[in-house]
């Protein structure tokens, strides 16, 4: 089978299914685990900067009413008062880029990148900080969804 087949059937599984349908027609076309764990992370680390560029755009061009331009402003440092006051919120607020890898690592179709990405951009973070800790989850995530099809699929004699 060309390279180029092979890599229509890879985009094609994964626009349908996500991390987990690239990385299972990988392995049924006998792409070896270790290129099988580079093809989905390439896949991901592709994504970002589309999704990062999406939001900074949209983000930049919101035309929002003056009066809701307010009210959010005052909401937001209402919100910022109340964490800076209690103990319990500062010791989850040290745990953001926990919740961005956990939230990267999610192998469903829309949830993963694409959620960490919204996230990151909610959160405040940098290219170069959101990056890295979106494609730490995408690592963890691309290396349980191998192990999970590999695996079994090889002890059942699928692979």
């Amino acid at each position: 089978m060309s390279l180029l087949t092979q890599s229509g059937l890879i985009m094609t599984a994964y626009l349908a299914a996500g991390r987990v349908g690239a990385v299972a027609t990988c392995l049924f076309l006998e792409i070896s685990p270790w290129e099988t764990l580079i093809i989905a992370m390439l896949i991901d680390l592709f994504q970002i900067p589309i999704y990062g560029l999406a939001l900074e755009t949209s983000k930049r061009h919101m035309l929002l009413p003056e009066r809701f331009q307010k009210w959010i402003k005052k909401k937001s440092e209402k919100f910022k008062t109340r964490i800076q006051e209690k103990r319990f919120w500062q010791s989850v607020l040290r745990y953001q880029p926990v919740a961005l890898v956990v939230v990267s690592i999610v192998p469903f179709r829309g949830f993963g990148v694409l959620s960490a990405c919204i996230l990151a951009v909610m959160l405040g973070y940098g290219r170069i900080h959101g990056t890295i800790l979106i494609m730490a989850g995408s690592f963890i995530g691309s290396v349980v969804s191998v192990g999970a099809i590999f695996f079994p699929g090889r002890f059942f004699g699928i692979l």
